[in-house]
């Protein structure tokens, strides 16, 4: 595996289970580490977009995640959060995206911070909703162009 570890996150305890994973693989392998937090947004007709969770609780999410993975040892973490109404698809592109681009100021190289791998949790939805809402985790792995650890 090369390149960065992008580690999706939310205010969910299968999310923390893959900061778990993500943090160990990123100390392990000296590679860099993204935490990625997607707030998922709809349309209200005429008003701005209602958002999943407040900017104070995406910041706080992001947080905790940046100083588990440093009492952990990883040495380059960094936060992103992204807006969209399709998470997976917001995980794919940004993945995708980000070996061309940085998320702040500037372009990066391909190598330093490209995306190498994809860490996502998952829980066990209950049938009805997995067909009425589709699956996150199952959603990238079948769109990624890298490997991809499901954490549970």
């Amino acid at each position: 595996m090369s390149g960065a570890i992008l580690c999706c996150v939310n205010d969910s305890v299968h999310a923390r289970r893959a900061v778990e994973v993500a943090v160990e693989m990123a100390a392990g392998l000296g590679r860099g580490l993204t935490f990625l937090l997607v707030n998922r947004v709809r349309p209200a007709s005429g008003h701005p977009p209602i958002k999943a969770i407040s900017a104070g609780k995406a910041k706080e999410v992001l947080d905790i995640a940046m100083r588990y993975a440093e009492a952990h040892g990883v040495r380059e973490a960094r936060p992103a959060l992204a807006e969209a109404k399709d998470v997976a698809e917001a995980i794919l592109r940004f993945a995708s995206e980000t070996g061309a681009s940085d998320t702040g100021a500037g372009k990066t190289g391909a190598g330093e911070h490209a995306i190498g791998h994809i860490v996502v949790g998952t829980g066990n939805p209950p049938f009805i909703g997995r067909l009425l809402l589709g699956s996150v985790s199952e959603a990238v792995v079948a769109g990624a162009a890298c490997s991809v650890t499901v954490a549970r």
